[in-house]
Parts: C-alpha cells; sequence; structure tokens
C-alpha cells in the first residue's frame, strides 16, 4: 500500500468542497430560518456571559489535548505532544469530511503507519483502543447519568415529525448496538480475537454483506495484531488512556454548557450532558459529512427549551458548531503540510542511516 499517495488523498481542496457547502447552506438555512433581529434583544449580556464565552473556548482546548494525551498514552509516550496533536487535527478533519458511522479511522490507520516510531501493528492497536474506549465512554456515561436525571427530562416530546417515543426506541437501539461493539472489541482486543475475527468473518458471510467480506478479513487481522500488544499492557496503562477520553469527552458536552450559559438559560449540567448522550448516538448515523445538517436540527430540538426564543437556540448551535466543526475543516489543511513533510523528513533520514 502506498501511504504516501492514500494520506495526500485525505487532505486536498476537493475534499472540502462538499462538506463546506453542504455546512454553509445547513448553517444559513438554519440561522436565517424565522430570522427576527429583535430576538437578540432578549440577551443580558454581562460579564459572566463573557466568561462563559470563555470557557466554551477553553474546552476546545482541553478536548484538543485529552484526545493527544490519550494517544500519547497509547503509543507508550512514543509520540511527543507536538505529534500527538498533529494527528488529532488532522484525524478530526478526516472525521469533519466523513459520515457520522465512517469516522475518520480509515485516515487514521495511515497517519499512524506514517509515523516513524509507530509499526504497522502497533497503529493498528492504538486506532482500534481508542474506538474501544470512545464507545466504552458512551455505554458507561449513559446509565450513570441516568442516575441523577428522568427521561421525560431529557427526550423531547417531538421534534418536527418525529414522537418523542421514537426518539426513545432510536437511543436504545443505538446504545443496545454500541454496547455490542463494546463487548465484541474487549473481549476480542484481550481474550479471543481469534475467536471473534471467525464470528464477524461467518456474519459477513450473508448475501447483503458479502461485498465487505475483504475488508472484515483485514478488520479481524488488525485486531489479532491489537490483541498482541494490548494483553501485557498494565491497568495503569488503561487507566490513564480512558482518562484522556474522560477529559476529551466532558470538554465537547461541556463546551455545550457553557454555551448555553451564556445565550440562553440551562443550569441542569447532568440533564443537558444526557440530552448530549442521545444526540451522539443519532450523530453515529448520518451519511453527510460530520453529520451536518442533522445535528443542527438535532440542537434546537434537544436544546431549544433553555432559549427564549427559535432564534436563539439557531443562533447557538451555529456557535456550537463553530467551534466544535469548523475549525478542524481549515486546520487540517493547515497542519497537513506540516506533518507531512515532517514525517517524509523522518522517513528520508531513516533510510539514508
Amino acid at each position: 500500500m502506498n501511504t504516501s499517495s492514500n494520506i495526500t488523498s485525505y487532505f486536498t481542496g476537493k475534499k472540502l468542497i462538499i462538506p463546506i457547502l453542504i455546512g454553509i447552506l445547513t448553517a444559513g438555512y438554519f440561522f436565517f430560518q424565522g430570522f427576527d433581529i429583535k430576538a437578540y434583544n432578549r440577551i443580558h449580556w454581562t460579564a459572566l456571559s463573557s466568561l462563559w464565552i470563555a470557557c466554551a473556548l477553553f474546552m476546545v482546548g482541553t478536548r484538543l489535548l485529552g484526545y493527544s494525551y490519550r494517544l500519547i498514552v497509547l503509543s507508550n509516550h512514543q509520540l511527543s505532544w507536538k505529534e500527538a496533536i498533529q494527528i488529532i487535527v488532522l484525524w478530526e478533519f478526516s472525521s469533519a469530511i466523513s459520515p457520522g458511522i465512517v469516522g475518520g479511522s480509515a485516515a487514521a490507520f495511515i497517519l499512524l503507519a506514517k509515523e516513524k516510531q509507530i509499526n504497522a501493528g502497533k497503529g493498528t492497536a492504538m486506532v482500534l483502543a481508542t474506538s474501544y474506549l470512545d464507545v466504552l465512554f458512551y455505554v458507561l456515561a449513559a446509565p450513570f447519568l441516568w442516575l441523577f436525571v428522568k427521561t421525560s427530562e431529557v427526550i423531547p416530546t417531538h421534534i418536527n415529525y418525529v414522537s418523542g417515543t421514537q426518539i426513545q426506541y432510536l437511543f436504545l437501539v443505538a446504545y443496545a448496538l454500541f454496547l455490542a461493539w463494546c463487548i465484541l472489541i474487549f473481549v476480542g482486543l484481550f481474550f479471543k480475537p481469534q475467536s471473534i475475527k471467525r464470528l464477524a468473518l461467518w456474519i459477513f458471510k450473508l448475501p447483503v454483506l458479502i461485498r465487505y467480506k475483504n475488508k472484515v478479513v483485514i478488520w479481524g487481522d488488525n485486531l489479532v495484531a491489537a490483541s498482541s500488544n494490548f494483553r501485557k499492557e498494565p491497568a495503569v496503562y488503561w487507566l490513564k488512556a480512558f482518562g484522556g477520553t474522560l477529559v476529551a469527552w466532558i470538554s465537547r458536552f461541556l463546551l455545550v454548557n457553557f454555551l448555553i450559559l451564556a445565550l440562553g438559560n440551562g443550569t441542569s449540567v447532568a440533564t443537558i450532558f444526557a440530552k448530549q448522550l442521545v444526540m451522539w448516538g443519532a450523530l453515529m448515523v448520518p451519511i453527510t459529512p460530520g453529520a451536518v445538517g442533522m445535528a443542527e436540527w438535532l440542537f434546537s430540538g434537544f436544546m431549544g427549551e433553555y432559549f427564549a426564543n427559535a432564534q436563539l437556540s439557531n443562533t447557538t448551535a451555529l456557535l456550537w458548531r463553530l467551534l466544535s466543526y469548523w475549525p478542524y475543516l481549515f486546520a487540517g489543511i493547515i497542519v497537513f503540510p506540516v506533518w507531512y513533510n515532517r514525517v517524509n523528513k523522518n522517513i528520508k533520514s531513516k533510510s539514508s542511516i
């Protein structure tokens, strides 16, 4: 596999055209739908509002640092902070231009393969581990938060034509799938990688899935390789990696909390967290790049109650995406040449030894 040609195909201007166009059209639609300039008179801007916005900006940074620290831990500190941050920015860029259910994992395999310190087996293991830790956070956080909130406080009565009951069923289906995936990866990484590989290959013999069989073979080989890397790691290794995961995901969710505190009226942290867990499950399904469109629609449906009017809700949804989605579209293009020159320089120096 020519990793150079493969990786450059992820970071071209052409890749940006569709997500940027969809993003601009979606943002414009939600922002100008029933636009009312008088709605902003309901904002009582204070020094505290500025503080909440500053906290939201801070969460953008801590999310990046949390993911980077996790990558450093998973690499056994073979990656530096600079290298980890570059990889995470490019990984997030790839996620921003990919459908939610696909994410940036395909690019992540290649990114890590280009790092001189990371061999193919270790890179594969790291990508699978991040997937496992992210889903583990989800399956643990959802029941934990439900101890403090009521379903009626989290699930809206309806979002346009979708009823609250349908939303609840969709969440339960998504949660069951994530739980099954989490168990599958756990067993595969730590106990029975060959058995999980055989099970996956058996499932993908079905006529509707047979075309994906070659990819599943590669996935199974990757799982076996990852298992041999991780079985010998101590508990503290996983605690540190999960700690980075917690920082990243809590920062991701607190971003919304701080924006609501600045422009709306939402002090129930647990409820807003729980709402975002339901939203995140739904955002894994869309086929649009970075879940553009669905994210803004769900935000208004779930968080609209915290705002004085729909205009403020749509404005906050736009700010949320400006801070959590849009930066990576442009940061990826800026960071990619820096990262690419660095790894190519390392490869050349290594080959000359």
